[in-house]
């Protein structure tokens, strides 16, 4: 791409500095769910929009103020400051999730919407090697390049795919889980689901001690890595719509909606017992393929106002709230 004296390719600014330093990095895009307003523009139950969740956002995020505690009675907040630089609005839109081709709901970056970034990494599931890696009701063999795990589909061809540590791990820290994950063989093998399952339980997905994602009918892409990034605490599991709401998948600017439900001896101080795939639709010799599955503590950075906005780059004045803090949630066990 040619760029004109004088200005700034931003885009290409983002990428060199993923590949040499760890300042700037791909954020997930959020923006909370717009409900029905009555005469009076209060919101009501009804919702008019749904939530936008886009992962994949190259972003540099400069804090100004990386913490600062303050006493609330639930426990406390962390609250700091700080600037996010993206490319122009016309390179964001050239991206596949945010391409109003197939997200018309996506228009530009507007005040309150969040960025989500990584705190840092609670647990991630090894996808460098095969071990601890198994299959429940289907046949699976699995290999890895070194980054990338490939689950290759024999005569039981439909089930779960599942990852079992030796030791296991509390996850209460986490509040998000993401990995990604592609397909080849069949352009129709459906993700039905994916757990988490504590405690001791030696099989996968034992419905009781489970969060379960079920996202609505999820075909796994078999060209591009499809990324999913989604909520990972009580409250999603808990909240009154649950089911009907949940969150949100993006593929390709489409969204498909995840019903989450949570088992009636789940908890999240029990520690993390096994992580699974249920897949459907596949045949023998079809391949699965994950990688970077992580359960993550984030940083959420709250769009206050914009500081710069032109043809070569975004500069966005941002705040960064979080909930209660991890050892008040360990002590109500939440």
């Amino acid at each position: 791409m040619t760029v004109k004296p004088g200005s700034i390719n931003m885009g290409r600014i983002l990428r060199h500095m993923a590949q040499r330093t760890n300042q700037s990095r791909k954020v997930t895009f959020y923006r909370a769910p717009l409900y029905v307003t009555d005469d009076y523009g209060v919101e009501g139950g009804v919702e008019a929009e749904s939530e936008i969740q886009l992962p994949g956002l190259p972003a540099l995020i400069r804090p100004a103020l990386t913490a600062d505690y303050k006493r609330q009675r639930s426990g406390q907040n962390i609250i700091g400051a700080g600037r996010v630089y993206t490319a122009n609005l016309s390179t964001i839109k050239g991206m596949p999730n945010f391409n109003q081709d197939n997200n018309e709901n996506f228009n530009e970056i507007e005040g309150w919407d969040k960025f989500i970034d990584t705190s840092r990494t609670i647990f991630q599931a090894p996808t460098s090697v095969a071990d601890n890696w198994y299959g429940k009701g289907m046949d699976a063999t699995y290999t890895s390049d070194g980054q990338t795990l490939t689950a290759t589909l024999g005569a039981d061809y439909n089930g779960i795919l599942y990852y079992e540590p030796g030791p296991t791990f509390n996850t209460l820290e986490a509040d998000r889980i993401t990995f990604k994950i592609k397909a080849s063989g069949a352009s129709n093998i459906n993700l039905v689901n994916f757990k988490s399952c504590t405690t001791t339980i030696t099989h996968p997905g034992y419905n009781d001690y489970s969060t379960t994602y079920a996202p609505a009918t999820l075909y796994i892409p078999t060209g591009s890595w499809l990324t999913i990034d989604v909520p990972w605490t009580k409250d999603i599991v808990e909240s009154g719509a649950t089911a009907a709401s949940g969150t949100s998948i993006y593929k390709e600017g489409t969204r498909y909606n995840v019903a989450v439900t949570a088992g009636d001896d789940f908890s999240y101080i029990d520690n993390l017992k096994n992580f699974s795939f249920s897949v459907s639709g596949a045949a023998s010799g079809n391949t699965v393929m994950f990688k970077d599955i992580k359960f993550y503590k984030s940083l959420e950075w709250s769009v206050h106002s914009v500081k710069e906005l032109n043809d070569d780059f975004n500069v966005f004045n941002v705040v960064r709230t979080a909930g209660r803090i991890d050892s008040r949630r360990r002590a109500d066990a939440s």
